[in-house]
């Protein structure tokens, strides 16, 4: 579905296209009226991807990139955009076109084949202004819907050909009604009288009720993932509640501590006096080490004075 949701377009000096609001779905024709041409055309390349809007937002499925908008879309005989030139034949018209769709070479439709398997073998050698306009129109839709990426086909001002109103409405409401439900939409000057479908203006920012734009014209983003343990196998531990906490008196040192046995004096013997402990237990707290009896520190003692050397005169005898 093709949603548009107040899309809108400066110009070089004025706004060429205001703010506009359409909505059309798969297996719909969609008539958008208004004036001048440029602003016709503007709106036609707006809506198929081929120019960023200004303002709003124009999404197609639910995405509003605008790559995945031209994807999927055609622009077909927009003025001066790739509307045939008057100095071009039928047939190379058509293999122009066919050249043009993304496949493999050897896959591409051959041009004469494909006007033959659609009726277009009797005005393979015209030239382009002598072909009837409405079948011309008919010919040109036929080829972007050759693309099989194509689901929505926007046709650019086709009242601007002389003929019947009727009758290139019809043939374009063919395209959607066909097996691949096709979204299209047709720009026109008016309305025509014929048309009993559903019908858009532009710089009508608030559409009919039932052409209201999605609420979510860009999918939601991602919701930011729980944090996990480094495990994704083993759950979080769950925090134990308060009263599964042990008190702050049992902390796991404590409990150690409590566990530990701890020495005790000895009872004193029968035979020994009372207040002497006993010689083979020791009065140590657990974990205790013993201190080694400090060694005395050596005191400075002054140096002896050097004696004089003795006389040899003075030697014994």
């Amino acid at each position: 579905m093709l949603v548009a949701d107040s899309i809108s377009f400066q110009g070089r000096h004025s706004e060429l296209v205001p703010p506009t609001s359409l909505r059309v779905a798969p297996g719909e024709m969609l008539l958008v009226a208004g004036e001048p041409q440029g602003a016709r055309t503007a709106l036609a390349l707006l809506l198929s991807g081929r120019m960023k809007p200004g303002g709003g937002v124009v999404a197609w499925g639910g995405s509003a990139r605008l790559a995945h908008l031209r994807k999927h879309s055609a622009v077909v005989d927009s003025p001066n955009i790739n509307d045939p030139e008057a100095h071009l034949k039928v047939r190379d018209v058509v293999s122009e076109d066919l050249s043009l769709i993304p496949s493999p070479p050897w896959r591409k439709p051959n041009p004469k084949k494909w006007m033959a398997e659609h009726g277009y073998s009797d005005i393979a050698g015209d030239w382009v202004d002598a072909v009837d306009p409405v079948r011309l129109t008919e010919m040109l839709t036929q080829l972007a819907a050759e693309n099989p990426q194509t689901r929505l086909l926007v046709v650019d001002s086709p009242d601007r050909h002389p003929g019947d109103d009727a009758v290139w409405l019809e043939a374009l409401e063919r395209f959607a009604l066909s097996d691949r439900e096709f979204a299209v939409i047709a720009t026109v000057a008016r309305v025509p009288d014929s048309w009993a479908g559903p019908v858009a203006y532009l710089g009508a920012a608030e559409p009919a009720a039932e052409f209201e734009p999605e609420p979510e014209l860009e999918p939601a983003p991602d919701a930011e993932p729980e944090e996990t343990s480094e495990d994704p196998g083993d759950p979080a531990p769950a925090e134990p509640d308060e009263q599964d906490r042990p008190d702050e008196q049992d902390s796991p040192d404590e409990q150690d501590e409590q566990a530990a046995p701890t020495a005790e004096a000895p009872h004193p013997e029968p035979g020994e006096p009372a207040g002497e402990p006993s010689e083979a237990v020791e009065s140590v707290g657990a974990g205790d080490i013993p201190a080694e009896p400090a060694e005395p520190e050596p005191q400075d003692t002054p140096a002896p004075a050097p004696q004089p050397a003795s006389d040899p005169s003075q030697a014994k005898d």
